[in-house]
């Protein structure tokens, strides 16, 4: 089981959402026949991440994060710049 989880990785990446034109993030674990879980927001979608790393025990892709980071952070400067 440990080798296992050695070669899972926890992803999330937008997609288009099912139920409306919006994109939403699809959160799943790779090589893993685990329900995928969609989060609507960056932020919400990294502390799912973690709250799954705690969880499974299971490593978190580390270009996942820097791309949310990125993402929260041209959000914060854009809402920082309109006030």
């Amino acid at each position: 089981m440990e080798n296992q989880k050695a070669t899972q990785q926890i992803t999330a990446q937008l997609v288009k959402s099912n139920a409306s034109e919006n994109l939403v993030w699809e959160v799943s674990v790779t090589n893993s026949r685990r329900k995928k879980h969609y989060c609507r927001n960056a932020r919400k979608t990294l502390s799912f991440l973690f709250i799954l790393k705690k969880e499974t025990g299971i490593a978190i892709e580390h270009d996942t994060i820097r791309h949310l980071k990125a993402i929260l952070a041209k959000q914060r400067a854009s809402s920082q710049a309109q006030s």
